[in-house]
Order: C-alpha cells, then sequence, then structure tokens
C-alpha cells in the first residue's frame, strides 16, 4: 500500500497543508492548527526513583516546559498528545500532578486532547482532574486518523494514520564507519510514526519497508535521511 498524497514535510519548507515535523520531535498540522506530540511518559522518572534507582528529579517539569515552548513557536488551538502521557501509576506522585496542572495552566486557552495510549488506561481514573479537556481512545481530523498505535490502525483511502507508541530510532552510517543514532519520524503505508517526545525513554529501531521516509528528529532539526537509507542497503533509489 503506498503513501497517500497528504503532505509530509519539514518545518523550513513553509508548509501550509498536511503535516508539519518540527524540532522538538513534534509535529505541527496548520489546516486544523494543531500541534501533535505522542509518548511523554510524564513521571518516569519518579517511578524510577520510587524502584530505588537514583535519577535526577524535574524530569517532568522539563519535558511540560518544551510542549510550552513548542505552543509559543506554533500558536495552536489545539495539543493532542497521542497516548502514554504518563507512565505509571507509581509515578504519578503528588509533585508530578503539580508539575503537570502548572504547565497545562501555562498553555492557557489552547486545548489539549489525550488520545489513550497502553500507559494511560492503567490511570483512566485520575485523568479527569488535570485539567485536560478530554481524552479519547482515537482522534479524526481529516484527513488524519490520530491513536496511539498507528501500526494497530487500518488504512483507508485519503486518510493518514498518525500515532507513537513505538519510539522510533535510525542509525545512520558514514563510509568512515562513524555511526549516528537518533530517535526518527517514520512514514509508510499510510501512516506516520512519531518519535518519543519524553526524553527519559527509551526505544529502539523500526525496520522501515521499502517504502518508508525516514527523518532524523532532534530538538533543533529535523532532517530527512531516506536516500541514505536505501542507499546504506545497496539501493539506488533516491
Amino acid at each position: 500500500m503506498s503513501t497517500p498524497s497528504i503532505p509530509i514535510t519539514t518545518s523550513d519548507e513553509a508548509a501550509t497543508d498536511g503535516v508539519v515535523l518540527v524540532p522538538g520531535r513534534a509535529a505541527w498540522v496548520p489546516a486544523a492548527s494543531t500541534v501533535l506530540a505522542a509518548d511523554l511518559h510524564l513521571g518516569k522518572a519518579a517511578a524510577v526513583r520510587r524502584a530505588g534507582i537514583p535519577v535526577p528529579e524535574g524530569s517532568a517539569a522539563a519535558e511540560l516546559d518544551r510542549l510550552a515552548s513548542l505552543v509559543r513557536r506554533w500558536r495552536p488551538s489545539r495539543v493532542v498528545v497521542l497516548g502514554d502521557l504518563f507512565h505509571a501509576r507509581a509515578g504519578m506522585t503528588a509533585a508530578v500532578e503539580e508539575q503537570f496542572r502548572a504547565g497545562r495552566a501555562a498553555l492557557g486557552d489552547v486545548e489539549v486532547v489525550l488520545v489513550e495510549g497502553n500507559h494511560d488506561t492503567r490511570i483512566r481514573d485520575r485523568l479527569a482532574r488535570l485539567g485536560l479537556d478530554g481524552h479519547v481512545n482515537r482522534l479524526v481530523l481529516p484527513p488524519l486518523v490520530l491513536v496511539h498505535d498507528p501500526l494497530a490502525e487500518p488504512v483507508t483511502a485519503g486518510r493518514l494514520v498518525v500515532g507513537g507508541h513505538h519510539h522510533p530510532r535510525v542509525t545512520v552510517g558514514a563510509p568512515s564507519g562513524d555511526r549516528i543514532t537518533e530517535r526518527c519520524f517514520l512514514a509508510a503505508g499510510g501512516r506516520l510514526v512519531l518519535p518519543a517526545f519524553g526524553s527519559f525513554t527509551g526505544g529502539g529501531p523500526l525496520a522501515p519497508p521499502a517504502d518508508a521516509r525516514v527523518w532524523m528528529a532532534r530538538d533543533d532539526v529535523v532532517v530527512e535521511v531516506t536516500r541514505l537509507l536505501r542507499l546504506a542497503a545497496g539501493g539506488r533509489k533516491a
């Protein structure tokens, strides 16, 4: 199945429709005035500390500050979190919940909607008190279908399924033998997988199919590496 003709571009291409992949591991949908971010996993550090592993505090506040920066940059009317807003019940400490409420307040009148992920279903009873404007299983913003796991969602004609869940990373090698691994966006077969927005998250390679497009996702830039990956695989397609 080929990727639909819904533009997927980067922020330096001045797009006004489709999905724009932006620095900071997020996406901008101009026609819907919506910022998309997936897999924040807020409270993961707190959950890990509760398990007796010493890690720094403050990661939830830092992630929410990054989200606020994207809102200031793009001025959306809506933010949609594509699942796994929080990591676990054990990580939803009073401090983490207060950081979230403060971060939500900092977004002002921007609507904040959660498309529930597998981690969110475990703390659904706590979502109502956090100031979200809604939490749903999927959200359709034509031509986009927003879900948590895009690989589990059927693709229909004229639609692009967008989600996260897989925390994709990509490794690009140079002839010198040097290699660089980064989080990435991956588009193929009518689906777009976003990188994990949360900094304190793991990730792994997501083997791209032959028709895939791949972009490295950094805080300062988004770079398409599709051609490099095809050349490395022995193909000569551009």
